[in-house]
């Protein structure tokens, strides 16, 4: 498993629904603490939540991640019929 993202919990909850939304299987560490203390964590508690990606999916998640941090991410959004 390699780290591939790190930040506040709600952020890094976005990224990783991002990831397995193109079937990547992500591992969230400090998950829980990081709501309860991060500052135990992580001086200062910067960054507390960390995503990790098997090592065969680093490249796929790494693109997704620089595409959603510069904006460029094409998200399509699927339209139901809701009568």
């Amino acid at each position: 498993m390699i780290n591939i993202f790190s930040g506040i919990f709600s952020e890094t909850m976005n990224v990783k629904n991002l990831l397995e939304n193109i079937n990547i299987e992500v591992f969230t560490q400090n998950e829980n603490m990081a709501n309860i203390e991060p500052w135990a964590i992580s001086s200062g508690g910067f960054n507390p939540v960390i995503l990790k990606v098997k090592d065969e999916d680093f490249e796929k998640a790494k693109k997704l991640i620089e595409d959603y941090q510069s904006g460029n991410l094409n998200i399509e959004i699927e339209e139901t019929d809701n009568k």
